[in-house]
């Protein structure tokens, strides 16, 4: 037996020990804009359970994998994500339990993948997201009826006009739900 197959094994289990627990690794995403830096890179991101949650290591905030209306089923989300108004996203939250809830706006500016476009988020984390807006639980100061929100078409890099956006309460868009990391 020669000493690379003698020391084989323990790379292997060295190798093992790095991954997440369920035995496989998030690909990495693909930029459309290889200019701009990575922001959400995969390795940021730790699967939990059946996959079909994230720990974000950055934040330590745990997202559905999933926008609200999508089934996480066979490594995917399924489905269409459901529109809803403010206090019906509220509301998904409280009603699933565990601590989930909508995210504020910067937490939910923290998944935005800044070197890409259509969707301006990690498809390898967050599969099937829809081409539109998110609500946050961040209201707007001074207007009691508007709400911080992001758009996932093209993504805020930064608070301005047509990336972050102000939503009317009344109107109908989609979620993702975020918690504590447990």
């Amino acid at each position: 037996m020669t000493r690379l197959s003698r020391s084989l094994p323990a790379m292997v289990i060295a190798a093992m020990l790095m991954l997440p627990s369920h035995g496989w690794a998030l690909p990495e995403d693909v930029c459309t804009n290889p200019a701009v830096p990575r922001s959400t890179p995969s390795s940021d991101f730790t699967l939990i359970g059946d996959g079909s949650m994230v720990r974000h290591e950055t934040t330590g905030l745990e997202w559905q994998r999933c926008a609200v209306g999508q089934v996480w089923q066979d490594n995917r989300c399924n489905g269409s994500a459901s529109t809803m108004t403010w206090q019906q996203a509220l509301q998904a939250g409280a009603e699933l339990g565990e601590g989930w809830r909508l995210p504020n706006i910067n937490e939910l500016r923290s998944i935005v993948e800044e070197c890409r476009t259509t969707p301006a988020i990690n498809q390898a984390v967050f599969p099937n997201t829809a081409l539109a807006l998110f609500w946050s639980a961040s209201p707007a100061v001074g207007e009691s009826a508007r709400v911080w929100g992001v758009g996932f078409q093209a993504g805020p890099v930064g608070f301005s006009a047509g990336t972050d956006q102000l939503l009317s309460t009344q109107s109908a868009f989609r979620a993702r739900l975020v918690r504590e990391a447990r």
